[in-house]
């Protein structure tokens, strides 16, 4: 039962599904031997809109004990630095990896700043510390794949034409989904022995804005980097979180151990 069940902190790191980013399932869009994964499931709970999903650890109560004091050594977390060592499509064009690169770190930055919000709000029994501290958790994020948005020369040509003349800008939108790129993300936690307590992916895909019409269509992993920015914001607010916050999706419950 769900109740009994300890879930993940990517579990709602992972639910995604807000306007920038697709939310269906999509697990056979995450890289499977890519040798991050000990423990790749196939996520079955409809509640959790992950693609994968493992997790093993502490109790309800003793992570509840931990967000609000009572515990006095509350969540002490090493946040690693995003790692490319996995990624299962690393183009062969230095121009686009030099761009991938570039996301790893913006990947970088977009957590660090989301996790010193919640270790600097005196409220929270959070503090960021480094790996290998005594009572330390680390994550580890991967970015397991990268897709480039797909579009033609002359389609950009004339949707841009249009955007900076005076009459309207006509939907015109890519196509699929998987036309404005796509990211998959995988996370796993270790306790403080290293051994890894949970395991969850995510293949997200871009979206068109409203009007059927975004600039970000028109460069390579620019929608990504809305993906990344929900995925570190949850991610921080997860690990001072009640197991049973609604927090941002009302119907998830999460024990992020």
């Amino acid at each position: 039962m769900w109740k009994q069940t300890y879930a993940t902190v990517m579990a709602l790191v992972a639910a995604v599904g807000l306007v920038s980013c697709s939310s269906t399932s999509h697990f056979d869009q995450v890289p499977k031997n890519t040798g991050f994964f000990q423990h790749l499931t196939e996520n079955k709970d409809k509640d959790i809109p992950l693609d994968a999903y493992w997790v093993t650890g502490m109790s309800d109560k003793e992570w509840d004990q931990r967000v609000t004091g009572e515990d006095a050594r509350g969540v002490s977390v090493c946040i690693a630095p995003v790692t490319l060592n996995y990624m299962a499509n690393r183009p062969a064009d230095s121009k686009k990896m030099a761009e991938i690169v570039e996301l790893k770190q913006y990947f970088d930055r977009a957590l660090m700043r989301e996790f010193q919000k919640v270790s600097t709000n005196p409220k929270n029994h959070f503090r960021l510390a480094q790996q290998g501290s005594p009572g330390v958790y680390t994550m580890e994020t991967a970015i397991l794949s990268a897709k480039p948005a797909v579009i033609s020369k002359n389609a950009a040509v004339k949707v841009l034409g249009e955007a900076l003349g005076a009459g309207m800008v006509t939907s015109h939108v890519l196509g699929k989904d998987e036309d404005k790129g796509s990211i998959c993300i995988g996370t796993r936690i270790k306790d403080p022995s290293g051994r890894v307590v949970s395991e969850s992916a995510k293949y997200m895909t871009g979206k068109s804005s409203i009007l059927g019409y975004d600039l970000k269509d028109y460069q390579s992993y620019a929608h990504h980097k809305a993906c990344i920015d929900d995925w570190a914001k949850l991610a921080a607010e997860s690990f001072v979180s009640k197991s049973d916050a609604k927090l941002s999706f009302p119907w998830l419950k999460l024990n992020p151990f």
